[in-house]
């Protein structure tokens, strides 16, 4: 299939949405909005399912065109960054948290399984 083809076109434009969406992520993680973490988090699922079904479509391997190739690594960077600031996060806040006597929150234990464990698997099927 071509690159010019329309559903190269929805590709690209699922992988820009991706990478907004990390571009968001890095912000509510620096800003500690637990909450809006989690929501951005299931947005990238959904939207990583548009994209892998696209790039099932598009029946080329987008890394052979140069700008696609060029904005996966951007997303598999950008993506790689926030799970080292998402691990800052929780650890900074789980350390500031053991000498009150208090355990994890649902909400943490929550997120930090959704976060951690999802990653290789994003990682895996975009960098592909």
């Amino acid at each position: 299939m071509s690159p010019n083809s329309p559903e190269f076109s929805y590709f690209l434009e699922a992988l820009e949405t991706f990478e907004n969406l990390l571009h968001a992520e890095t912000q509510a993680i620096a800003a500690k909005h637990l909450e809006t973490i989690e929501d951005i988090i299931a947005r990238k699922d959904e939207n990583l399912k548009a994209l892998l079904d696209a790039k099932e479509r598009i029946g080329i391997n987008p890394r052979s065109v140069a700008k696609a190739d060029e904005l996966v690594d951007q997303v598999l960077d950008l993506q790689e960054k926030n799970v080292e600031s998402f691990r800052k996060l929780f650890e900074k806040q789980f350390k500031a948290n053991q000498g009150k006597g208090a355990e994890e929150k649902p909400i943490d234990i929550k997120l930090k399984k959704a976060y951690l464990t999802n990653e290789q698997t994003r990682q895996s099927g975009l960098g592909s």
